[in-house]
């Protein structure tokens, strides 16, 4: 018998979302190819050749719409209740450089999930606001769609 206080840790909601959301990691994953097709490279500096197309893609494909639902089930699989259900749009779901975030607060803390499509690589040491020669982040896409989750 399972005791009705116990919470699972951030690897069920992983599960949860490889077993019962494949289909729509796939699509997100297409999404992020679809973006890079349109590269004259492997990969790009400028953040605006990511993040907008691919959550026009995101969107356009139907997948934007179906991820809080992604999110709420990963946050029923940790067994922890969500302090509201999740919408598309931040803080739930939030596009960015590297995928898409998936945020829900729990009643012990919050559920960051992190739908990763792309590597950046932060270039040089510095901050790029000293004048130096910090070379621009540098944005690629990488093989499928990992996901990292953890709870805070």
């Amino acid at each position: 018998m399972t005791d009705a206080t116990s919470t699972a840790g951030p690897e069920e909601a992983v599960r949860v979302l490889r077993d019962d959301h494949e289909r729509l990691l796939t699509v997100v994953g297409q999404c992020a190819t679809a973006v890079t097709a349109e590269w004259d490279g492997d990969s790009v500096t400028d953040r605006e050749r990511v993040v907008p197309p691919f959550r026009r893609a995101l969107d356009g494909s139907g997948a934007l719409s179906r991820l809080p639902r992604a999110l709420a089930d990963a946050v029923t699989a940790t067994g922890r209740p969500m302090a509201a259900p999740p919408v598309a749009a931040p803080p739930y779901v939030v596009v960015t450089g590297e995928g898409v975030v998936l945020r829900a607060n729990l009643g012990d803390g919050r559920l960051v999930v992190l739908l990763r499509a792309f590597e950046v690589d932060r270039g040089g040491d510095g901050d790029g606001g000293d004048g130096g020669d910090s070379e621009p982040h540098r944005y690629r896409r990488i093989d499928g769609v990992e996901i990292e989750a953890e709870i805070v």
